[in-house]
């Protein structure tokens, strides 16, 4: 769901003149402002005389965010409260192994089932409501794009401000219920029902929510001050760079449901959630489109290309170790930076002012434009990221250590403390920008997945199948993942934290590792911290080492091949 036509653009950007980034701010606050309250106003005057029984079901074109993807998204109707099916409703990508014969793109965390409502669309003043059963699962978690700001923007959907979250420790359930999620508590109680709200509101997402805080956004309380109606920027301009369909846009609302009980469905074990609108003054309502046609758009699958193996480059090489994600247009502008060879510091300025112009983000901007949060992103996750390539006969290795994390896979009966809540690395193919399916999930491990000694120390192995060791099994401490026959791939390191319950003081927050240090393309990036590879930087033996050798070096490693044994890459 990531727009491709960009990051074409981008690479053609990169290769050739550099073109001017788009100005920041793209238009005056206030007049933009002005603007989204008109479209909300024309759409709450058409549900109005809906309900009246004066206009049709069918919400006209004009009523919609000039801007809206309507080629993906298409015939809004209006439905009244006891119309509404929760199967008609929701965009869901379950939690799936990795098959190399039907890739799934778009990033996934294949450990995690998605419900995504990519168009919420409702006038300011009125409410979302949802209501739903906590799942039987690690991790459950409800964002929704913030409160209008144009300070900062959403460009089609992934690239610009974060949501706002709601995790769910901090969820009240409904008077009866109980919440399973809380330390201590009972897992697999059979009443564990809630109710959350979103306002529909223009403001400060960061007042509006005092829960919206950086590094930890907690919370209590089941309501979030949200916005069905986005500002797109300069890229939504007509003849601009992007996609040029129109600067407004509609919100989004994401749940998550990390590490899922196994025997349980990909939901849980429980139904999908019911969502619905209601306006200031009590009517329930909902707007719904064409269900059908956008997932036809979200499940495209591709099988895994055959490709020769490749040695890794300069910028994968041996030095190199982990930087942090703090937006993923920025992700995807630096990496095309360093796959081009271009570092020096005009080059991280330029990404640096592409990147303010498209999303008003930045390290200098005011909160929440210079939080880690990001849009499409885990509000609760620390994302790490890296390259590599894998050559014939090689094997790349990761050695690390893993935080404790609360063992829930086996439907445990109470949710325990632990050092984070949930832990995976997942690798993806590296030629995205071109591929039928763009940001295919290669490989993934989770944090019961591992195989550990009694430190927590591992050994995780990634070759192609006719390369796999012969130690690379788990009787050896190893564990062993199939790289296929993509050689460039790249990881995406996951740690979630709740804290404090589910935390520890070096987790890898933007407090700990603030965007100007830890991101390529910060102004005072500090190798030492986590982008030098060994183990001597802020996280230590947390944060993955990457080693590349033969396979014949791997299997001299023995019958019980340990960490620290494993040979340096130089």
């Amino acid at each position: 769901m990531r727009s491709a036509r960009c990051i074409i653009f981008l690479l053609v950007s990169l290769v050739s003149c550099l073109p001017k980034p788009p100005a920041y701010p793209h238009r005056d606050f206030a007049a933009v402002t002005r603007e989204a309250q008109a479209i909300s106003d024309r759409l709450e005057a058409h549900v109005r005389q809906w309900l009246a029984g004066k206009a049709p079901a069918q919400i006209p074109a004009e009523l919609l965010p000039k801007g809206l993807n309507t080629q993906q998204f298409k015939g809004f109707y209006l439905q009244r409260f006891e119309e509404i099916d929760p199967k008609k409703q929701w965009l869901v990508r379950p939690d799936k192994p990795i098959d190399f014969r039907s890739l799934r793109g778009s990033f996934p965390d294949p450990h995690a089932t998605y419900l995504l409502q990519p168009v919420v669309f409702a006038p300011f003043g009125s409410r979302l409501m949802m209501e739903g059963e906590f799942p039987h699962c690690r991790f459950f978690d409800a964002q929704i794009t913030p409160s209008f700001d144009p300070r900062e923007y959403l460009y089609d959907k992934y690239a610009g401000k974060g949501e706002v979250g709601i995790v769910d420790a901090d969820m009240e359930p409904l008077p009866g219920h109980s919440n399973p999620f809380l330390v201590g508590a009972k897992r697999n109680a059979a009443k564990r029902s809630y109710q959350l709200t979103f306002e529909m509101a223009i403001g400060d997402p960061t007042k509006l929510n005092p829960s919206h805080k950086a590094p930890h956004y907690r919370g209590k309380g089941n309501v979030r001050y949200g916005s069905g109606i986005q500002y797109q920027g300069p890229w939504g301009e007509p003849k601009s760079k992007g996609h040029g369909r129109g600067v407004w846009d509609t919100g989004e609302l994401w749940i998550r449901y990390y590490a899922i009980d196994k025997g349980k469905d990909s939901l849980g074990g429980v139904p999908l959630p019911k969502l619905y609108y209601q306006l200031a003054s009590g009517e329930k309502f909902y707007i719904n489109y064409d269900v059908a046609h956008a997932y036809r758009e979200l499940e495209k699958t591709m099988p895994a290309r055959n490709m020769k193996p490749a040695e890794p480059a300069k910028y994968h090489g041996a030095t190199i170790g982990w930087a942090k994600q703090f937006d993923i247009f920025l992700v995807i502008a630096q990496g095309l930076s360093i796959a081009l060879y271009r570092e020096k510091p005009k080059h991280k300025a330029y990404v640096r002012d592409l990147h303010l112009g498209v999303t008003g983000r930045g390290e200098d901007q005011p909160p929440p434009a210079n939080y880690e949060v990001h849009a499409t992103g885990c509000t609760y996750i620390n994302y790490l990221v890296r390259g590599m390539s894998i050559g014939k006969g090689k094997v790349a290795v990761l050695t690390g250590k893993l935080p404790t994390y609360p063992k829930t896979r086996n439907g445990e009966p109470v949710m325990e403390r632990a050092e984070c809540r949930y832990w995976s690395i997942t690798s993806y193919d590296s030629s995205f920008p071109f591929a039928k399916v763009p940001g295919c999930a290669m490989t993934s491990v989770m944090d019961d997945e591992v195989v550990t000694d009694a430190d927590g120390r591992y050994v995780i192995v990634y070759s192609r199948r006719e390369d796999r060791p012969r130690n690379a099994r788990p009787e050896n401490g190893v564990t062993w993942l199939e790289w296929g026959d993509i050689p460039t791939q790249s990881f995406t390191f996951r740690w979630m934290s709740v804290a404090p319950e589910w935390n520890m003081p070096i987790a890898p927050n933007e407090e700990n590792l603030p965007w100007t240090k830890t991101s390529w393309s910060g102004k005072n990036l500090d190798r030492k911290l986590i982008y030098e590879n060994n183990h001597n930087g802020f996280l230590g033996w947390y944060l993955p080492q990457m080693h590349y050798l033969t396979r014949e070096d791997f299997e001299t490693l023995g019958g019980k091949v340990k960490a620290d044994q494993v040979p340096v890459w130089k």
